[in-house]
């Protein structure tokens, strides 16, 4: 009995020893597969088209070493700056927030990191007068976190009289919306399940003819447009990252990538834009 015992404590140790090297070992994979994603989004950033697209404005992501501060860029901290790394100037439009921050969460979409916001209170500032009086191209890559509630956007500001406001995102449960402010297109999608990356593309000409163009995930031909609606943003106040007003409607998800030109792009240059967006977070042009 005392040799069986004996036996069967050895064998217990030898199973206990066989798995923390099981463990060890997936452990280990799962930082090398994790590192290895990072690496190829950050070179994918590096070489993508929107380095030498003219007129870049500002360029917010989530993966190069630039876009956030080292103490910050780790799992579930809060995020007091989302740097723009804008290769194409030298000055800086920094998105910032001193109280209310969002979070840096690691690994959520496509096993890379994204900015979330908590629906409740956090949002960043931006310099939001880049997009006054101008033509425009916006590409957000976001995920959201809930369908409930209105004017739950991305992008959005404080202005309440028409075209003072350009907000971006969910109008409600099924529709995204790209406003001016009372001057709006609208595109219809499902309602919320779970959480869906995306691509949106939102594109501005003032020039007779061309207005507003929406599409969701790329493609040809726009998801929404109004070639009536030509008038600029003529003024943009409380400017920000994750809020639609200055005391309500926050955007509860995750925001992964926000790039933005003063120009109406080419379909050449938008197609390559959501080209590289598609291949960093696996989304599919539609």
């Amino acid at each position: 009995m005392k040799k069986h015992s004996a036996f069967s404590l050895i064998e217990l140790s030898i199973v206990i020893l066989i798995i923390g090297i099981l463990v060890a070992g997936i452990t280990q994979s799962s930082r090398l597969v994790k590192a290895m994603k990072l690496k190829t989004a950050q070179n994918l950033t590096k070489s993508s088209a929107v380095n030498s697209i003219k007129n870049l404005t500002i360029w917010y992501e989530t993966t190069v070493d630039e876009s956030f501060a080292d103490s910050e860029e780790e799992n579930n901290t809060d995020i007091s700056t989302w740097n723009d790394i804008n290769p194409q100037s030298s000055s800086k439009s920094n998105a910032t927030q001193s109280s209310t921050k969002p979070q840096y969460i690691e690994g959520a979409m496509n096993g890379l990191p994204v900015v979330r916001f908590n629906g409740t209170d956090d949002f960043l500032n931006f310099d939001g007068t880049l997009l006054v009086n101008t033509n425009y191209t916006i590409f957000v890559v976001e995920q959201r976190r809930t369908g409930t509630g209105i004017n739950k956007h991305f992008l959005g500001g404080s202005g309440v009289a028409t075209n003072t406001n350009l907000h971006l995102g969910y109008r409600n449960d099924t529709t995204v919306t790209q406003d001016h402010y009372s001057n709006a297109i609208n595109y219809t999608i499902p309602a919320y399940s779970s959480p869906i990356p995306r691509i949106h593309t939102f594109w501005f000409s003032n020039a007779s003819g061309n207005g507003k163009k929406y599409w969701l995930n790329g493609g040809t031909t726009a998801d929404a447009f109004d070639t009536s609606q030509t008038a600029y943003v003529a003024s943009y106040a409380g400017s920000a990252i994750g809020r639609y007003a200055s005391t309500s409607d926050y955007f509860n998800g995750d925001v992964a990538e926000i790039i933005i030109f003063n120009r109406a792009l080419n379909t050449e240059e938008r197609q390559a834009v959501e080209s590289y967006l598609s291949q960093k977070f696996n989304v599919k042009i539609s």
